[in-house]
């Protein structure tokens, strides 16, 4: 019987289009795509269906990060890259000696959490050990995730947002957080592109060690204590600031397409820094009467107006009709 799944379907799809890349835009896509190598073991090694998914796993090497964001502390912490302290959580066994030397204010999180959802703030170890205690009697925890509580690093949220191929960074940009919608862990509303080396430099190192190929971004703190940057996590994904590489001098999509291509592109990697962006419709939603969307490159697709009516119709807190 042959194999029906979504992951397989994709496959087939892209083998049709002759598709030089495929692109899963958000967590549950890039789930579906990573599935390739499990489905894999339910085809026929020498099939069509087995060569489709190979190539799939060349974009998607069956690992999802969005579910193991801890492993991938723990990985860029056993290369020497600078991490947050994180113990894992176990729900049914944990007391707030095992929390205590991570400080206060703490967070937990859970594997798979995105867009903040999943991210808790506790005042200090008791506390967390409080909220573990609720969450697991209101079945909160994701079934087969792990939760870990991490160390609350002070400082200013980072990111950069870039494309790669076999492990190698193509372009690359990187940009400070001015502003969150929702505060405090959801996505950045408000953006201001930066030159920040050191952060560069991470995300270097991220996608060698995971050999990445696709869209992608890390985000990061700045310290407070003037120290090296702080790694949080990695997007294996485009982020919502990947179009805007073109703004920074770091076109993202070109980048790729060159390399895709074999032709000739010389990386910018972030060189413009300064340049304040007001990320649309996050800004918008967190203030209306916000400064930044008209003192800031206010990011509407005004040229794809089907695509920004569409937005505005189903963003309840610019429609409330």
């Amino acid at each position: 019987m042959p194999v029906d799944d979504l992951t397989v379907t994709a496959a087939r799809a892209a083998a049709q289009l002759h598709a030089d890349i495929i692109i899963g835009c958000e967590e549950s896509a890039v789930q579906v795509l990573g599935s390739a190598g499990r489905l894999l073991e339910r085809v026929a090694e020498d099939s069509a269906d087995a060569h489709r998914l190979r190539f799939l796993q060349g974009w998607y090497g069956g690992v999802c990060w969005e579910e193991e964001r801890s492993r991938c502390v723990e990985l860029m912490a056993e290369a020497g890259i600078r991490t947050p302290r994180q113990v894992l959580v176990d729900p049914r066994r944990i007391v707030p000696n095992d929390l205590s030397a991570l400080g206060a204010p703490l967070l937990l999180k859970f594997d798979g959490s995105s867009a903040g959802r999943g991210v808790f703030l506790a005042s200090d170890a008791r506390h967390a050990t409080e909220l573990v205690t609720e969450l697991e009697q209101m079945s909160a925890f994701p079934g087969g995730r792990r939760v870990v509580a991490q160390e609350f690093v002070r400082g200013r949220a980072a990111s950069v947002s870039f494309c790669a191929l076999g492990g190698r960074m193509l372009e690359g940009f990187a940009y400070t957080v001015l502003q969150h919608q929702p505060e405090p862990f959801g996505p950045a509303s408000v953006i201001e592109l930066a030159d920040l080396p050191d952060l560069m430099d991470m995300a270097r190192r991220m996608v060698e060690l995971t050999r990445y190929s696709g869209f992608g971004g890390i985000d990061a703190i700045l310290p407070e204590d003037g120290g090296p940057p702080v790694f949080l996590e990695f997007n294996a994904r485009p982020t919502q600031t990947t179009h805007l590489g073109s703004l920074a001098g770091s076109d993202l999509c070109r980048a790729m397409a060159c390399a895709l291509k074999g032709a000739p592109y010389e990386g910018a990697f972030g060189r413009t820094s300064g340049k304040a962006v007001a990320l649309f419709p996050a800004e918008w939603v967190r203030d209306a009467k916000s400064r930044y969307l008209t003192a800031a490159h206010h990011d509407v697709p005004w040229t794809e107006r089907r695509m920004t009516a569409a937005i505005l119709n189903i963003t309840p807190q610019l429609n409330p009709a």
